[in-house]
């Protein structure tokens, strides 16, 4: 029977399990006895010490600690596919990388490209075209035109929206309720509608 691996203990986790369609084992850092998860749980030393397998998946959602989980994962040689909700919607010849994760009533249009490490949110819309950079996090609500290009480790707030062939750089975060007409520097932190700058980071 194929295994699989959560790494992480608490909502995002939860997310993924419920679209596997096995009872996963989720790796924590916390003593199993303190971890509050349904099913399986173990210490993510005793999981590196054993490499069991079986597909991992990094339900974490800081972007940080994300990052720092999937490139342990990957430097160990462990198999980490994509994992898309049984509801969501992707097309056939869109690019979902590994690690990334498309979640309960998304789209992902015609030609879309999703980056490694990357997750799109309940009911979020990334249209045709569309690339979203490595550890991206698109929360709920979300919608791309077609066209958009976004730079890795963005952030997009619950609503927020960007109009089609828009380019947006790295560490970009749009705040919720957004709508961004325009290209996007790298670095800023945007708000509002129109979306305009807010401060640089």
């Amino acid at each position: 029977m194929a295994k699989a691996y959560i790494f992480g203990g608490g909502g995002h986790a939860r997310v993924i399990a419920s679209f596997l369609d096995v009872a996963p084992v989720f790796v924590v850092r916390t003593p199993a006895g303190e971890a509050r998860l349904p099913g399986s749980v173990m210490l993510d030393d005793e999981y590196f010490r054993e490499l069991p397998p079986g597909d991992a998946y990094v339900g974490i959602g800081d972007n940080a600690a994300r990052q720092a989980c999937a490139a342990r994962l990957r430097a160990a040689g462990v198999k980490m596919p994509a994992c898309v909700a049984p509801t969501a919607f992707v097309a056939r010849d869109a690019e979902i990388e590994s690690g990334a994760v498309i979640c309960a009533g998304a789209v992902v249009g015609s030609r879309a490209h999703i980056g490694p490490d990357t997750i799109v949110n309940t009911l979020s819309s990334v249209d045709h075209d569309c690339v979203l950079g490595a550890l991206s996090q698109v929360t709920a609500g979300v919608t791309f035109g077609g066209g958009v290009k976004v730079g890795a480790n963005g952030f997009f707030g619950v609503k927020s929206a960007v109009i089609p062939n828009k380019t947006i750089g790295d560490n970009v975060y749009v705040m919720a309720g957004s709508l961004v007409i325009a290209d996007v520097e790298s670095n800023v932190v945007m708000g509002g509608n129109p979306a305009r700058l807010v401060k640089r980071v």
